[in-house]
C-alpha cells in the first residue's frame, strides 16, 4: 500500500471500452500498482478486462446496459450513452468508499484518486460532485488535437461531414453474444 505523508491510496480506473484505451489505462494500472497503490479499475460489460491477467487489480463492473441497444447514429452518441448509464454504478461505489471511510481507523483510511480517460467524462464530474481529485488519461495522438480543433470550422463553412459519403453507422456485438 503506496503511503504519502502518512496516507494511503485507492487508485480508481476508468477507460473506454477501446483497445487502446483500455489496454494503456491497464499498463498504468499495473504499474501503479507495482509502486504500492491499491487499485481499482472500473470498466463497462463491453470488451471487459479479464481480472485473471491482472492480479492483484480489483475490478468493478459498470452495468452499461449496451445489449439493449447494438446500434448507434455515431461514436458521439455511442459515447454519451455509455458515460449516461455507467455514471450513477461508478458515483454509487465512490458513495460506498467514502462512507467506509468514515467507519476506518485512521490506519486504514485511504485517500481516493479518480483516473480517467477522456471520453469517460462521466468519472470527472462524479469525482468533481464528491469533492474527489480527478487525473485525466489521455490516449489520444497528437493528430487527434489538431484533427478535433478543425472540425467544428469545416462544419461551419458546410465541408463536413463531406457530401456524397455513406454515413457512419456504429455497431458492436457483446463478447457474451
Amino acid at each position: 500500500m503506496a503511503e504519502h505523508g502518512g496516507r494511503r491510496w485507492r487508485l480508481v480506473l476508468t477507460s473506454t471500452p477501446f483497445q487502446g484505451h483500455m489496454s494503456h489505462m491497464l499498463h498504468l494500472a499495473t504499474f501503479l500498482h507495482s509502486k504500492g497503490f491499491s487499485i481499482t479499475m472500473a470498466h463497462s460489460d463491453l470488451n471487459r478486462p479479464d481480472p485473471s491477467n491482472h492480479p492483484g487489480l480489483t475490478f468493478l463492473p459498470l452495468r452499461d446496459n449496451l445489449s439493449a441497444t447494438t446500434d448507434f447514429a455515431g461514436v458521439s452518441q455511442f459515447l454519451q450513452t455509455l458515460n449516461d448509464n455507467c455514471r450513477p454504478h461508478f458515483q454509487q461505489y465512490l458513495v460506498q468508499i467514502m462512507n467506509s471511510q468514515k467507519e476506518a481507523s485512521a490506519s486504514e483510511k485511504e485517500s481516493i484518486v479518480v483516473i480517467h480517460d477522456n471520453l469517460m467524462f462521466f468519472a470527472g464530474s462524479v469525482a468533481d460532485d464528491l469533492g474527489l481529485p480527478s487525473i485525466i488519461l489521455r490516449t489520444s495522438s497528437a493528430s487527434f488535437f489538431t484533427a478535433i480543433n478543425i472540425i467544428p470550422q469545416l462544419l461551419e463553412q458546410g465541408r463536413f461531414p463531406v457530401q456524397g459519403i455513406p454515413t457512419f453507422k456504429f455497431s458492436f456485438r457483446n463478447k457474451s453474444d
